[in-house]
């Protein structure tokens, strides 16, 4: 499962401003219209509703930061 890039979440967002639906959106960036529609979603601001690019790369690195680290047990563990 490939993330979502930082270009493609730019995409995104001037899409969504020039009024294109999720759909059109998911085939110019290459993915599914339930991805797309998954990250506005969780990426939107809170306050308004609007999703904006640079909030919602911010918001992914914090949740990769927070996210539980696979540990691989070895000899010495």
């Amino acid at each position: 499962m490939a993330h979502i890039t930082q270009s493609q979440r730019y995409t995104i967002c001037c899409m969504l401003n020039q009024g294109y639906k999720q759909s059109k959106i998911a085939l110019a960036i290459g993915k599914n219209k339930s991805v797309v529609s998954r990250e506005c979603k969780r990426n939107s601001d809170g306050r308004s509703g609007v999703y904006k690019h640079d909030l919602a790369q911010r918001k992914y690195l914090i949740r990769q930061k927070k996210k539980a680290k696979r540990i691989r047990f070895n000899a010495q563990i």
